[in-house]
């Protein structure tokens, strides 16, 4: 990278240069081909200039990409898809579910159990075989929104008094990304800590990504209220969706509308995940 990279302005208010190799991966990893690669980045590239903001290099890629193939423009905004699935958190959890879900578990939310002094509700209670898990999930309406080690710590008591220990591992889960305080103290203790980047390798976006569940906050052709109806009826997948294709009668599409989401979710959902670059 040229040490003249224009500097882009990220949401938290700080700057860093523009990355082009984080760009190609980010598109590689939505499943977009290697001309449609050239294509943004040459795009991207012609409206570089300090100061611009990282967001609007976003919007750049994914108009482009939605002009071609919707799916793929979907893939492209997986991190703000699963933001858009607040405010309160609850879309988050279950979506959380049905990760583990996917994994062999049978999972649930909001389960209330008791502790060796006090009674706890868990966002997230998932078995398999002698395996139980138990979850605590932090939502983040921001990408680089920061789970700190004050929550750790909390998390940590929880689990304590729960007696997760042996067959129960307590997981703190976050959509955000963890303070290093809170990577020290978290793996210190044993508690499992999931992120949008961490474990490397096998972080949410990667379990996301093998799993290829998407959340019908991608779907392009939805407005944000259509969104927020499917998630208020407890449709928080597109596989969901297109199992249940009656929840949509309420949102009265038309049939131009209608084609183009169908033809969205079949992209989304036909073999999991885009295939790896």
């Amino acid at each position: 990278m040229s040490h003249g990279e224009p500097h882009l302005l990220k949401t938290t208010g700080q700057s860093e240069p523009f990355r082009e190799h984080k760009l190609r991966r980010s598109l590689r990893r939505s499943g977009a081909s290697a001309d449609q690669i050239e294509r943004v980045v040459d795009d991207v590239r012609g409206r570089l200039h300090d100061g611009m903001a990282s967001t609007e290099v976003f919007r750049i890629a994914h108009r482009l990409l939605r002009r071609e193939r919707r799916d793929t423009a979907a893939r492209y905004s997986l991190q703000r898809a699963i933001q858009r699935l607040g405010p309160d958190g609850f879309p988050f959890e279950k979506f959380v579910a049905e990760l583990w879900r996917h994994e062999g578990f049978r999972a649930r939310t909001g389960v209330v159990m008791q502790g060796r002094y006090v009674r706890h509700e868990i966002d997230l209670f998932a078995v398999r075989g002698q395996e139980r898990v138990l979850g605590e999930c932090k939502f983040k309406v921001q990408s680089e929104g920061k789970v700190d080690v004050k929550v750790a710590l909390y998390v940590q008591a929880r689990a304590e008094d729960l007696g997760a220990a042996g067959s129960r591992r307590f997981w703190l889960i976050t959509n955000g990304r963890f303070t290093s305080d809170a990577l020290v103290y978290g793996n210190g203790v044993g508690l499992g800590l999931l992120s949008w980047d961490h474990p490397k390798g096998d972080g949410l976006r990667e379990r996301i990504d093998r799993a290829g569940l998407h959340p019908v906050t991608v779907l392009t052709t939805l407005r944000a209220q259509e969104q927020r109806v499917l998630l208020k009826k407890g449709v928080v997948l597109c596989a969901t969706l297109r199992d249940r294709p009656h929840v949509l009668d309420e949102l009265r599409l038309t049939s131009g509308r209608a084609s183009s989401l169908w033809q969205e979710v079949e992209g989304l959902c036909e073999g999991g995940g885009p295939d790896r670059v």
